[in-house]
């Protein structure tokens, strides 16, 4: 994330959320780029729980919506830390916590 990319401020518009299983899917409307976020609590509870946003194409959006055993395998993966490379947003914390 470039340092312009620190400061801007993100709007992020819900497409679909699940309470049970704990996912929302969205657009954030400032870059337009869609995501799967899932909550996350830190080791020892030193910080506050956050949001961890992986980005996902408008086409994974697509099928996410129609297809949830779709949507359940990318977010399992993604809690396994296997898509590190798809996350939008790092947490400011030095340590990233666990989903929960």
């Amino acid at each position: 994330m470039t340092l312009r990319e620190a400061s801007m401020r993100y709007k992020f518009e819900n497409l679909k959320i699940s309470r049970e299983k704990r996912y929302s899917l969205g657009r954030e409307t400032t870059t337009n780029k869609y995501y799967l976020s899932f909550p996350v609590s830190p080791p020892n509870h030193r910080y506050v729980e956050y949001e961890e946003y992986y980005e996902i194409s408008f086409e994974q959006l697509n099928e996410f919506l129609k297809n949830e055993d779709s949507l359940i395998e990318f977010l399992d993966q993604c809690r396994r830390r296997k898509m590190d490379n798809l996350v939008l947003f790092y947490p400011i914390a030095p340590i990233r916590g666990y989903p929960n």
